[in-house]
């Protein structure tokens, strides 16, 4: 029973973008960011620092950071002006309204460079940090599901990475990769979710 419990809640997962008003309480908060701290990782070095945003202000530092930057970044693609105000209006308005926000990162200063001579292998064990992360955040989408939380990923602050420490006055060898917003999904917003069928994805060998 409960190898079914856990890959019904693997399978019926689903990204949530909007969400109800309604307050999450601290302790469901606190068991998502406790399952993230028991994700595998390389070396067991757990590379992994999560900022959980709180404070208004710092909120509203994020997102304008963010934001900015992303209007430099579209401007310079030659993206239409039209498009650039509502991409920055629409992630504005998800960044600022959900009810809670994580800043996931790699903590660089966890992982083992200094094993190894080449930068090539050094190189490998950055993607290690990132690999390990990714492993956390779907624990914590996974949490979330399974206590009736919705959440999404986005991948946004490695786009922006020195204008997110700078709101975050992050110190270390950080480096943000992630942003997860959570809340209680305000609708059913998704369809099925279209998976590639098997045989395009798992090769027999």
């Amino acid at each position: 029973m409960k190898a079914e419990l856990i890959l019904s809640t693997i399978a019926s997962r689903r990204t949530t973008r909007f969400y109800l008003n309604t307050p999450v309480p601290k302790e469901l908060v606190d068991k998502v960011l406790e399952a993230a701290r028991s994700a595998p990782s390389a070396h067991n070095s757990q590379p992994w620092v999560f900022y959980l945003i709180e404070t208004p202000a710092v909120r509203l530092k994020l997102v304008d950071e963010m934001v900015d930057e992303w209007d430099r970044a579209m401007r310079t693609d030659g993206r239409p002006r039209e498009l650039i105000e509502k991409t920055k209006l629409k992630f504005t308005h998800r960044f600022s309204k959900a009810p809670v926000l994580i800043v996931a990162c790699v903590n660089h200063g966890a992982l083992y460079y200094e094993r190894y001579a080449d930068i090539h292998r050094k190189t490998l064990e950055g993607i290690l940090g990132h690999h390990s992360l990714a492993a956390a955040i779907e624990n914590m989408l996974l949490a979330a599901h399974a206590l009736g939380l919705g959440s999404c990923w986005y991948s946004a602050p490695l786009f922006c990475s020195e204008r997110v420490k700078k709101a975050l006055d992050m110190k270390g060898e950080l480096e943000p990769a992630a942003l997860i917003t959570m809340g209680y999904p305000s609708k059913r917003e998704h369809k099925d979710k279209l998976l590639r069928p098997s045989e395009q994805v798992v090769i027999r060998v």
